[in-house]
C-alpha cells in the first residue's frame, strides 16, 4: 500500500489554520503582553498577539494567564480546551485579584497590536484576530473596573468584527453593569 501525502477531506487541521496558528504563537503573545520596558510593541510582537487573539480559545488561556498572581512563564502557557478545561473565573471576575499593573499594560499592547493593524494593515487573521486583541483589552479594562475604556474597546472590537463572542460578552457585561468580584470563587 502507498502511504498517503495528502490530507483527508474531513481532517481537521486542514479546515482550522486559524486555531492552529493562534495556538503556535499564544506563548510568543502572552510574552509580548507582560515583556518589562518596550514603549512600543514591536512589530513581531503585534502580529504575534493578532495571530493569538485570532481564535476565541487562545484568547481564554491569554485571560487566565493575566489574571494569575503567580506570574507564570509565558513560554510554558497552554491552550484553553473548551471540551475539557472549566472556565477560568478569571473570564467573570472572580477569584483573586490580578495584578492590575500587568493587566493595564496588557491591555494598552492588545489595543496597540489593533492600531497597528489598522495603521499598517498587518496580515495576521486580518479582522479576526484585530478585533481578538482588542477584545482581549477591553476585558482588561472591564477586569480593572474601567468600564468606560472596556465598552468603547468592545464597541470597536465589534465594528471590527461583529461577531466576536468576548467582544460581546464584555459589552453586554458593562451594560448590565456587572463587574468583576475580584477575591471571590
Amino acid at each position: 500500500m502507498i502511504p498517503r501525502t495528502t490530507r483527508p477531506p474531513g481532517d481537521t487541521a486542514a479546515h482550522f489554520p486559524r486555531e492552529i496558528a493562534a495556538a503556535i504563537t499564544l506563548p510568543a503573545a502572552c510574552a509580548a503582553l507582560v515583556a518589562p520596558g518596550a514603549d512600543r510593541l514591536p512589530r513581531a510582537a503585534a502580529i504575534a498577539v493578532l495571530t493569538a487573539c485570532g481564535a476565541l480559545a487562545p484568547r481564554v488561556a491569554i485571560i487566565a494567564f493575566l489574571a494569575a498572581r503567580d506570574r507564570p512563564d509565558p513560554r510554558n502557557v497552554t491552550g484553553f480546551d473548551p471540551f475539557s478545561d472549566p472556565t477560568p473565573p478569571a473570564l467573570r471576575g472572580l477569584g483573586p485579584s490580578p495584578d492590575r499593573a500587568r493587566l493595564r499594560v496588557a491591555g494598552d499592547r492588545c489595543a496597540e497590536a489593533w492600531q497597528r493593524w489598522r495603521a499598517d494593515d498587518l496580515t495576521a487573521d486580518t479582522a479576526t484576530g484585530a478585533a481578538g486583541a482588542l477584545a482581549t483589552a477591553s476585558w482588561c479594562s472591564w477586569a480593572l473596573g474601567s468600564v468606560a475604556r472596556a465598552q468603547t474597546r468592545a464597541q470597536y472590537a465589534l465594528e471590527t468584527r461583529a461577531d466576536d463572542p468576548l467582544a460581546a460578552l464584555v459589552l453586554r457585561s458593562v451594560r448590565a453593569g456587572s463587574g468583576p468580584r475580584w477575591g471571590r470563587r
